[in-house]
């Protein structure tokens, strides 16, 4: 392996370990090094997309403009040696371990980025904001929480089982354990869902790579597209030594980005990755990279004017259709919202679905899951409650903390313990004191408000055979529950719980 090929792959190797330790730093309690957000905060397609959407300004679009301005000088380096969807895409590559072809790829898609791209700013300028969907540093992190990282667990755990019985192994296991536990394991395992469909929807673009290299790369990225428009004039060029050159293809070849033209010295500034494998593959060592600061030459985009109009009617369509979904009222007052979540449309048009919530929350109380079509199209993986499976811990203020564009605002513990962000009622159909007449106090045994939110009232109960008995029913003093959601995750009765949750008197930002 060329000496370049090797810096360049330890350099994907390690951004990949610090996006995947990030990932992991995510959790109860959380003692970060760096902050777990940090590296989703660098893409400027989020930044850029959610400031058109929301008009706003937050201090994570800082490392995306420190990206953007980089761009300009050395071009695409962030897709060849940071990106870590990227390095997941060359893994698949090295996977299927394609025969070299002394041929070009087909570059007729990739205008579609492009396409993509223009879409979306359409779509965002009418304040729907579908950059989660398509960006790769919130897709890699939404795969690791839901699907990733509760696929590993559930391995691991199970492979500790399997030799658990062996006895002579039940020590050093142990020992291992709890040095995994709490870092590289949690200490109580939470599923996500939509896990299946996140996973599905990512090995469908990596199942592209069958048709070509980084097809998602080339052909469909935003993210990309963007980077390569700052990219027209950078000055990181490609030089061949033309006398050098025998034209044996090889460069063109082995570009991962088929950015080389048909005379083998031209290539494409909008494109290129620096991937640099044509300089690494050179048999006469005729292909270099340098800073060129004299005569700056710009890439054409592959971009016509029909496809732009095309593109600009596919966002106002799009948005359109966002814009028109049915409100479920009933839907949507039925679930609840993190603590700290801006104004609900605001929420939708900052929210990236990142997950970092939803995995920092799985840590904890585990409330917080990936939403369907619980709240409209709109809000498909944007965090909701879901009070069965798990409750908002009240000592817990980490969810705005790490989010990494605002949508949740941080809250420090004491305001974040006022923070009211639903009300519980009792189903009196459910409820066992109110449907059976028997006595239960679980609920106000683990409600957490200083004053308990739930209260108890003797009155009489009569039983189906006509006998009358005195039972504690119990209410909810609705200006002291701050809908935690804790009575309904730990309400006894199975199937539909005894109490639920709604955002009725949410407070939101």
């Amino acid at each position: 392996m060329n000496r370049l090929h090797k810096i360049r792959l330890a350099f994907q190797i390690f951004f990949f370990l610090f996006f995947s330790a990030l990932f992991l730093q995510a959790a109860f309690p959380y003692k970060p090094i760096v902050p777990s957000e940090f590296f989703l905060q660098w893409s400027p397609l989020t930044a850029l997309l959610t400031f058109l959407s929301t008009h706003r300004v937050y201090a994570g679009m800082i490392p995306a403009g420190i990206l953007l301005f980089l761009t300009l000088f050395l071009g695409r380096f962030f897709c060849g040696w940071i990106c870590p969807f990227g390095a997941l895409i060359d893994f698949t590559d090295w996977l299927i371990k394609r025969k070299r072809r002394l041929q070009r790829d087909d570059t007729r898609y990739r205008w579609l980025k492009f396409g993509v791209l223009t879409a979306l700013v359409v779509m965002a300028l009418f304040s729907v904001q579908l950059a989660w969907f398509f960006d790769p540093l919130a897709m890699t992190n939404r795969l690791f929480t839901t699907a990733l990282y509760p696929a590993f667990v559930f391995v691991t755990e199970t492979l500790f089982g399997w030799f658990w019985g062996i006895g002579f192994l039940q020590a050093p296991l142990t020992g291992l354990h709890e040095f995994l536990e709490g870092w590289l394991l949690p200490v109580e395992f939470h599923l996500i869902r939509q896990g299946i469909l996140i996973a599905l929807i990512v090995l469908g673009i990596l199942a592209l790579n069958l048709v070509t290299r980084r097809f998602w790369c080339r052909n469909v990225c935003p993210l990309g597209a963007l980077l390569g428009l700052f990219s027209k004039f950078r000055i990181l060029e490609r030089h061949v030594d033309e006398p050098g050159c025998v034209s044996c293809r090889i460069c063109q070849a082995d570009c991962r980005m088929n950015a080389i033209e048909d005379n083998f010295v031209d290539f494409s500034k909008v494109e290129c990755i620096d991937s640099f494998d044509c300089a690494a593959d050179c048999p006469t060592q005729a292909v270099s990279y340098r800073f060129n600061l004299k005569e700056v030459k710009s890439s054409p985009i592959d971009f016509s004017r029909r496809r732009f109009l095309q593109s600009l009617g596919t966002g106002v369509l799009g948005a359109a259709l966002f814009r028109i979904d049915f409100p479920n009222r009933e839907a949507v007052g039925s679930h609840v919202r993190p603590p700290g979540a801006l104004a609900e449309e605001i929420f939708l048009e900052q929210c990236i679905r990142c997950q970092e919530c939803v995995r920092v929350c799985s840590t904890t109380g585990g409330l917080l899951q990936p939403a369907w079509l619980e709240t409209g199209w709109e809000g498909v993986w944007s965090p909701i409650g879901n009070p069965r499976e798990g409750y908002c811990e009240f000592t817990c203020n980490l969810c705005g903390e790490v989010c990494p564009t605002g949508a949740i605002q941080w809250l420090d513990l004491s305001a974040k313990q006022k923070t009211k962000i639903g009300t519980a009622f009792f189903d009196h159909n459910r409820c066992i004191p109110w449907n059976s007449g028997d006595n239960c106090m679980v609920c106000q045994e683990h409600c957490p408000t200083p004053e308990k939110a739930i209260v108890f009232r003797e009155g009489d109960f009569v039983t189906a055979d006509g006998k009358v008995k005195r039972v504690k029913y119990p209410y909810v003093k609705e200006d002291l529950c701050i809908g935690c959601g804790i009575c309904v995750t730990k309400c006894p009765v199975e199937g539909k719980a005894g109490i639920f949750l709604t955002a009725e008197g949410a407070e939101r930002t």
